[in-house]
């Protein structure tokens, strides 16, 4: 009986909001108070919701993005921000520069809408792939560009 009475109080404790806010709540400040931790909500400040999204693109010899520097790419003009890109010796280059280039087997950290991954994932390099680049860019809606300039300013330098 005991431990059925237990089950249904941490049942309820489980799913009442009231008290999720408040362990929220007292968990930041203890995190704040007893830790060295950056307690942030990552998600809010990057905007991740409304289509916009952080991912890692892995490059392959043949693709479009590969071989070629991050100036040429144009990727801000289709809604697309290079956070970051990983070496396969584990080096790490954060907020690359316009002269970066972008290698096969780097890991690219990007952000920007979520449609735009999955083409930019499988576009192969060549004339259908400088062709879908140009779609691409099309397809930015005028709506969102000001997110982006905003994320821009404070990112890194234009490429």
């Amino acid at each position: 009986m005991l431990l059925v009475l237990g089950i249904a109080i941490l049942w309820i404790v489980a799913i009442n909001r009231w008290i999720k806010r408040f362990l929220s709540h007292w968990m930041q400040w203890a995190l704040r108070h007893w830790t060295r931790l950056d307690v942030r909500d990552y998600a809010s400040l990057l905007h991740l919701s409304d289509g916009y999204a952080v991912m890692e693109l892995q490059v392959d010899a043949g693709d479009w993005i590969a071989d070629r520097p991050l100036r040429e790419t144009n990727l801000r003009q289709e809604g697309i921000i290079v956070l970051g890109i990983l070496r396969p010796g584990g080096e790490y280059l954060g907020a690359p520069r316009g002269a970066t280039f972008i290698r096969p087997n780097d890991v690219v950290l990007l952000y920007g809408r979520l449609d735009a991954f999955s083409e930019l994932d499988s576009r192969q390099a060549g004339s259908t792939g400088e062709q879908a680049h140009q779609d691409a860019i099309a397809k930015m809606q005028p709506g969102k560009e000001h997110t982006l300039r905003e994320f821009t300013i404070i990112s890194s330098e234009n490429p």
